[in-house]
């Protein structure tokens, strides 16, 4: 089943196939904090590692992948609120309106993750994995 939406610029109607449609639209809101979620649980679990031989490579490998992935989720979000026209989610009913309100709250919680994310990571440059 696929979902259709009007095109605000033009007032066609047009047909989002459903990957396209509500899949990011998921996307979007939930990648984010699911990266945030397992760098989290690997960071810590490579702690003990890195202390032992002296190594935080893998520290700032986590580091940088989870911010350019936490990064590419939060692009979705915004990719979904542009086209949708980018406006206000507002109160209305039905497809645009809900597609406007999961892009703007992926974008303002991927943003934040990857603030976040980006903040634990600079974090390891001056914390030892020993201390």
């Amino acid at each position: 089943m696929s979902e259709r939406t009007a095109d605000e610029r033009t007032g066609v109607d047009r047909e989002l196939p459903p990957e396209r449609g509500l899949a990011s639209q998921w996307v979007g809101l939930l990648f984010a904090p699911a990266v945030f979620f397992l760098h989290l649980q690997f960071a810590y679990a490579i702690v003990e590692w890195s202390c032992r031989h002296d190594n935080s490579f893998w520290i700032h490998a986590s580091g940088v992948a989870s911010v350019v992935l936490a990064a590419i989720g939060t692009l979705v979000a915004w990719r979904v609120w542009r086209r949708e026209g980018g406006d206000d989610p507002g109160e209305g009913h039905g497809i645009s309106p809900r597609a406007r309100f999961l892009g703007v709250a992926g974008l303002g919680l991927g943003a934040l993750l990857t603030l976040i994310l980006v903040a634990q990571w600079v974090a390891a440059f001056v914390v030892s994995p020993c201390e």
